[in-house]
């Protein structure tokens, strides 16, 4: 029987709210690092085929200024720097409350850029790394986005489409662009290439939030309010940032699931990530027929792989090396 208690620290003034899911307090501990930024994905899990707490102990962490972690009295400036310190913060107190010398970090989209840089420069706490929607480089992962958009509207006929998105002339300020977003919002999902292939729009994710029991009310209104101020604060780190530099090297296995129609984060741009990294052991996972959520999208595979092959992987103790 799964236990889910909601659990709250305090960093620095400020309280951190997450889910701990298990059905074995032995089993190893996972930490989910949700995307976004700002967009807590527990309630979207919840609704999902995806079982993590079968094999792991999981938290589910809401970012400082999501969800549970919204205080705008409290938060402060949120930077990555933030982030990654809070990140710590979990960690230290998930492998103490768990008795693990090591934990398991798992990185989505948003979450997949401070999750690596987290593994890269803090390897010691962790097992491995797992990425998903992996960020590489967001300028250029977003160009191609523009060029699926038009390239799809051209090859369908949608004649309104194609008007629409060359309407706007994708440069490197495309984060600042209203444009842009509205395009993205009226097309990713549109043409598969969003949350998920099949349809994932923003009304069904904020109707799968809404409807999450879990939250309390207050939490819930804290989602449309969390995602702008973190979007805004944290937007032109994203769109700057190169994550084969900020985490190139890495003392623990790394493994990344990727779908081939992911145009949040591009196919592209993760296997260039994951080409130029240096592990002691990596594996990419092409999944050919999903967008940006393979672990939701085809969650029996992603388990199996975690089941079979990542918990497998033998962990030189104290070292992280294979």
């Amino acid at each position: 029987m799964v236990q889910t208690e909601k659990v709250f620290i305090e960093v620095d003034g400020h309280q951190l709210g997450m889910f701990i899911e298990t059905v074995n307090e032995d089993h190893p501990v996972l930490l989910f690092l949700h995307g976004g930024p700002g967009f807590p994905q527990y309630p979207m899990i919840k609704k999902s085929e995806l079982r993590l707490e079968a094999e792991f102990t999981v938290c589910y962490w809401d970012q400082r200024g999501a969800g549970m972690s919204y205080n705008a009295r409290t938060q402060g400036e949120l930077t990555l720097d933030k982030a990654i310190k809070d990140t710590l913060e979990v960690t230290q107190f998930l492998k103490e409350r768990f008795r693990k010398e090591k934990i398991y970090l798992f990185g989505h989209s948003w979450g997949a850029l401070l999750g690596s840089v987290v593994a890269s420069r803090f390897g010691e706490h962790y097992a491995a790394y797992i990425g998903s929607g992996q960020f590489g480089r967001h300028n250029q992962s977003n160009e191609e986005t523009y060029q699926f958009l038009l390239h799809t509207a051209i090859e369908k006929g949608d004649q309104k489409a194609e008007k629409d998105i060359r309407a706007y002339t994708f440069d490197e300020n495309f984060y600042q662009s209203q444009t842009y977003r509205k395009i993205l919002s009226k097309y990713l999902t549109k043409y598969g290439g969003g949350m998920k292939r099949e349809s994932y729009t923003q009304w069904d994710g904020l109707k799968e939030w809404f409807t999450c029991k879990e939250y309390t009310w207050g939490e819930r209104f804290n989602l449309p309010k969390g995602v702008f101020a973190s979007y805004d604060a944290l937007s032109e780190t994203m769109a700057k940032a190169d994550a084969t530099l900020l985490a190139p090297n890495f003392q623990m296995p790394v493994y990344i699931f990727q779908g081939k129609y992911d145009y949040q984060t591009s196919y592209n741009e993760a296997k260039r990530f994951f080409e130029l990294i240096k592990a002691p052991h990596k594996q990419f996972y092409s999944f050919d027929n999903c967008a940006h959520s393979p672990f939701l999208e085809e969650a029996s595979r992603f388990l199996s792989i975690l089941k079979e092959e990542v918990l497998r992987t033998p962990i030189e103790k104290g070292t992280g090396k294979v």
